[in-house]
């Protein structure tokens, strides 16, 4: 007995037309400039870490590798995402090569990204009176301080998502170039929640210069001085042409 063969269905065909890459997308760095900018960056927030608080300053040589390094990470995470912003503004990299400039800028914000996310989960391990006691009450509990100091940096992190996620494959042409654009713009208010954050921490000790380390100002006064930058040459800097 014979079947009856179902009829065939046929298939849409298959879109082949090109997707716009990702501003920033279209070159890669190659790894020495990589390479340069995090230990150039890095190996300067690390140094100054060590030289403030294990040679000058009353922190002990076993809490190098946590406590101080973490600090370095911080500081490490605000640079490198406010350089990402400045570039085109104050850094005048490439001025001739628009796709190498944007390349650079999306390193270094995704760079910072990262040193933030090494930043948190070290800074949730150490959370405790005996590490940040400025952060608390007798009781236990946080502080204004304390409270305001996390409440900020949770902010920060949140808004980073929204450039973080733009970076992804073929964002650009899933969202149009003007939504593309304003996600990215989210990263000034990380920016402003990041001087928010290091100014609740540390604004008491600015006030102080007696107490620096070997006269050195604590790290939280360099990370709000270079989120600061970044937003004061967003303010400045004159908008594009339409």
């Amino acid at each position: 007995m014979s079947t009856v063969q179902p009829p065939a269905v046929e298939l849409p065909p298959v879109s082949t037309r090109a997707w716009k890459k990702n501003p920033g997308s279209d070159i890669v760095l190659p790894i020495a400039e990589k390479r340069r900018w995090v230990l150039g960056v890095w190996g300067a927030c690390i140094a100054y870490a060590i030289l403030r608080y294990n040679i000058f300053g009353p922190v002990e040589w076993i809490h190098l590798p946590s406590f101080v390094i973490n600090k370095s990470f911080g500081l490490g995470a605000v640079v490198f995402l406010s350089c990402s912003y400045l570039v085109g503004k104050w850094i005048k990299a490439y001025p001739s090569d628009p796709k190498r400039r944007r390349s650079l800028a999306k390193f270094l914000g995704l760079t910072g990204l990262y040193f933030a996310g090494l930043h948190i989960m070290l800074s949730l391990a150490l959370l405790s009176p005996a590490y940040y006691g400025k952060f608390y009450i007798d009781g236990g509990k946080m502080n204004l301080m304390g409270e305001v100091t996390f409440l900020f940096g949770a902010l920060a992190i949140g808004f980073l998502m929204f450039p973080a996620i733009t970076t992804l494959p073929l964002m650009y042409e899933a969202l149009g170039g003007e939504r593309w654009q304003r996600m990215q713009r989210m990263g000034y208010w990380a920016l402003a929640m990041l001087a928010g954050h290091t100014f609740t921490m540390g604004w008491s000790g600015w006030l102080e210069p007696a107490g620096w380390h070997g006269g050195m100002p604590p790290i939280s006064v360099w990370a709000f001085a270079f989120a600061v930058a970044a937003l004061v040459a967003k303010a400045v800097s004159k908008p594009k042409a339409r």
